[in-house]
């Protein structure tokens, strides 16, 4: 385990807790339950209870974690040592403390289909209005292939 089993410090119990919440904060960023975290991570229920509720566990578990929840290997340990954040694979960063909010498929489809046509029509002028809405359909259709946008209805 992280530390002995002497109880912990009052600075490792807060480091402890910081990273019970950010954790907590990925979960439901990933909407997931404690049980479906504890398999996404390959870890039993009660391993994973223990990390949300602060306590200390080995090493090993926190790299599962990290794998299951798409952390950047060592953030669990950089919260441990006093980092305030967990940073993804994708690069973005939780802050303890952060408000998740979920962002809707059809405000992004939307979104993304406006930037697909400006960037088109400001890169290459000569295509048609034709072509550039083939582009969108293509763009739209591989990102749902790829589960980053949901299936259409």
């Amino acid at each position: 385990m992280i530390g002995d089993m002497a109880p912990p410090s009052d600075q490792t119990a807060r480091h402890l807790q910081k990273l019970a919440a950010l954790v907590t904060q990925r979960r439901a960023q990933l909407r997931l339950s404690q049980e479906k975290a504890a398999k996404t991570c390959g870890m039993a229920y009660m391993t994973y209870r223990k990390i949300e509720n602060g306590e200390s566990v080995y090493a090993s578990t926190y790299a599962k974690l990290e794998v299951g929840f798409a952390m950047r290997a060592g953030s669990c340990k950089a919260v441990l040592d006093g980092g305030d954040s967990i940073t993804l694979e994708d690069g973005t960063e939780l802050i303890e403390g952060g408000r998740i909010t979920p962002l809707d498929p059809a405000t992004l489809e939307e979104g993304l289909r406006e930037a697909i046509t400006k960037g088109a029509t400001l890169t290459a002028p000569n295509l048609t209005l034709g072509e550039v809405q083939a582009i969108n359909e293509r763009v739209v259709e591989e990102l749902r292939r790829r589960g980053i946008l949901p299936s259409a209805s």
